[in-house]
């Protein structure tokens, strides 16, 4: 029997169109593992400093979208930690770039930032594994401008849902102990848990490709892990790609001070347990996604026990506007100490550790710090109601909430570890006050944060906004 349907009665807004984009969109894969033995030195405090074996699969993702006059974007990762310094980056971005025949600013080379992978220094030849970085880099580089090719090529025209959902897998890692602070579960402070997703599909309803952005440092495997590995990275792909049978490619938020709990292991599977969190809180948020390319309409009031208000599906056009702009924004840096005075600093740190401080310093200055002045790059990409940030450095979550704070109407992906130069934290003040690991290592001084979280926002707003939103 029919149901009656009373369309007297309407809500003042009875269409809900969720946050999408209708783009010409493709997404691949690489494997890029590196050899056993290769170095991997990331912790001063391991005593191991070569790969003994491989826990999960180092890959690169590659999404390509391309716009009017086959203006082609690349947003690209890969399970390696952290440039360290312009040098090591330009040798593999440089690479690609060129391979692509694209301006740099086509291009976020994105790093997801595991501690557990294969060293990016192009100058480790001489020191234990660095023999074969050379040659593994090379086929690295290969991987990259091949994922790019397939996904440029292979790019058809796609419906974007875009979505939040939460993951309680980060924790604050600002341990307040006593007269100094260490990086370590801190019980006491609050952790971004927002989750932040894309899914990809072609007209015909298939997916292409899942973007997940997630704030939190990939530090379950530390200095007694010996295993080259992408950390909980890895177990959240596995799992998000066998359900949806297309490559997930995972963007590294802004988590200079968010880390899992259970952290610092040797064991593989506390990572994998740690990847598992993430991947079933993505897949949560792909459930209740609404369809690709539709959008909900109501239909009107139906009697029955209660009044009840009935909706459905309805086809429509996602927005296809494409921006994109890059800011260099003017930052103070603190007053730094030369590198005799770094060494009188921490002549009592233990060799290893005090070598990969002094070595990183010298890096980080390098191509960022010029005639006494700095600028902070900042790729800021609109892709019809996503909003792609990305920066080298290594921001607090800060940079994140306020930015979804002040642009309700966009769904804002954050990125560190990406592109450069300026591979160093961007923390709060109370950093500075607290004289964090954070405020030292970097070269900015109290307030770079809050002049770039300002300097994006500005420019966010500019962008043309959807009026079905």
């Amino acid at each position: 029997m029919a149901v009656s349907i009373r369309e007297d009665l309407r809500p003042p807004k009875d269409v809900w169109t969720p946050p999408s984009a209708r783009l010409k969109a493709g997404v691949a894969q690489r494997e890029i593992n590196p050899p056993v033995g290769i170095r991997s030195a990331s912790w001063g405090a391991a005593k191991v400093h070569v790969a003994t074996g491989i826990h999960n699969k180092i890959s690169t993702t590659a999404m390509a979208v391309i716009s009017e006059k086959n203006f082609v974007q690349y947003l690209v990762t890969v399970d390696w930690g952290w440039w360290q310094g312009k040098a090591d980056d330009m040798a593999v971005r440089g690479e690609v770039i060129k391979a692509l025949g694209i301006a740099e600013d086509q291009l976020q080379l994105h790093l997801t930032h595991t501690h557990a992978g294969p060293t990016t220094a192009s100058d480790a030849a001489h020191l234990e594994g660095g023999d074969l970085v050379p040659g593994y880099h090379a086929k690295a580089i290969a991987g990259i401008i091949s994922a790019c090719e397939e996904a440029r090529d292979k790019s058809v025209e796609a419906n974007i849902t875009w979505g939040y959902g939460k993951c309680d897998l980060a924790v604050n890692r600002d341990l307040y102990c006593g007269s100094e602070d260490v990086i370590g579960f801190n019980p006491e402070l609050p952790a971004d848990d927002t989750l932040t997703v894309g899914r990809v599909s072609d007209l015909a309803g298939k997916t292409l490709g899942i973007v997940v952005n997630y704030a939190c440092h990939p530090t379950t495997l530390a200095w007694r892990n010996t295993e080259v590995s992408p950390d909980f990275v890895g177990s959240a792909r596995d799992l998000i790609e066998a359900r949806v049978k297309a490559p997930m490619l995972f963007l590294q938020g802004a988590s200079g001070e968010l880390s899992p709990r259970d952290n610092y292991s040797g064991d593989v599977e506390v990572a994998d347990k740690n990847g598992r969190i993430l991947g079933f809180a993505t897949l949560a948020v792909l459930e209740k996604m609404a369809h690709p390319g539709m959008r909900m309409h109501y239909l009107g009031s139906v009697e029955s026990g209660a009044l009840l208000g009935d909706w459905e599906d309805q086809a429509f056009t996602p927005p296809s506007g494409v921006a994109h702009v890059r800011l260099n924004v003017d930052v103070p840096l603190q007053k730094l100490p030369t590198i005799d005075e770094l060494r009188e600093r921490w002549k009592n740190v233990d060799e290893g550790a005090r070598e990969t401080r002094i070595n990183r310093a010298m890096k980080l200055r390098a191509g960022y710090v010029i005639d006494g002045a700095a600028t902070h790059p900042v790729w800021i990409w609109m892709w019809g109601d996503a909003v792609i940030v990305g920066q080298p450095g290594e921001a607090y979550s800060f940079f994140q909430t306020e930015l979804r704070k002040r642009h309700p109407d966009r769904v804002i992906f954050v990125l560190n570890c990406t592109n450069g130069p300026g591979y160093m934290y961007l923390p709060t003040p109370d950093s500075y006050e607290r004289h964090r690991y954070q405020s030292w290592q970097t070269l900015l001084a109290a307030g770079a944060l809050e002049i770039i979280t300002n300097a994006v926002s500005a420019e966010i707003s500019k962008f043309p906004k959807n009026p079905n939103l």
